[in-house]
């Protein structure tokens, strides 16, 4: 998702290969080099080529200092692309937040990951859920033995059946100000406990949080 003409936010766990089980750490071996893997924006179908996208080249990756992948804290990456893509209506930059939103506010978040009966979509699908306070996320995975930290932020519905999946990961979640009609990036798919369970929600990283280190790695504000 992008933050400016030539940057996408992610999650940091996108960007390394499968880590040691026993030494959990992305040690710049297993990180992935930006001739791994290109960008495509523009695009809607998932295995059909559209007249829409357009393919581009990275730069330079960079993740969070502070990423930690045993506990997902600080997982946010940003991908500089070589050059920007040419902006028009299927391709738009978006704003960072400027504050943060509040309980119950209603985001959107899309994706290619899996459906019900674990299918991959042919397109790309979005769903419309509410934030869910800290303190309420961080309750329904106590059990789990899970720490929700403050640089991460919840969505989803008490009952469940709406929320990200497998192949959703690094999607972004997004809001929509009614007012100015401009749209801001909340936070971007991080992890969850299987995929819409009933009181157990989404858990994405915290956009705001992270604004200071995004804007000092790309120099954007807005």
């Amino acid at each position: 998702m992008q933050s400016g003409s030539n940057w996408i936010v992610t999650a940091a766990h996108c960007l390394h290969y499968s880590l040691d089980s026993l030494d959990p750490t992305p040690l710049d071996l297993y990180l992935l080099s930006p001739s791994d893997f290109k960008i495509i924006v523009g695009k809607h179908w998932r295995l059909r080529s559209d007249d829409t996208e357009q393919h581009l080249t990275v730069q330079h990756i960079f993740l969070h200092p502070m990423y930690d992948p045993k506990t997902f804290e600080n997982d946010v990456a940003l991908v500089e692309l070589s050059q920007g893509p040419v902006l028009n209506d299927f391709v738009m930059p978006i704003c960072l937040p400027e504050r943060p939103p509040g309980e119950g506010a209603m985001v959107i978040v899309s994706g290619w990951g899996k459906q019900f009966l674990q299918r991959f979509p042919e397109t790309l699908m979005e769903i419309e859920i509410p934030i869910v306070d800290h303190r309420t996320c961080q309750e329904s995975y106590a059990p789990l033995k899970k720490k929700v930290t403050g640089d991460m932020i919840c969505a989803g519905e008490k009952e469940g059946g709406k929320d990200a999946c497998a192949g959703d990961s690094g999607g972004p979640m997004v809001t929509l100000d009614k007012e100015t009609g401009q749209w801001y990036l909340v936070g971007t798919v991080s992890w969850g406990d299987d995929c819409g369970k009933k009181d157990h929600y989404g858990v994405y990283s915290y956009v705001y949080h992270n604004k200071d280190w995004i804007q000092r790695v790309t120099k954007v504000r807005n």
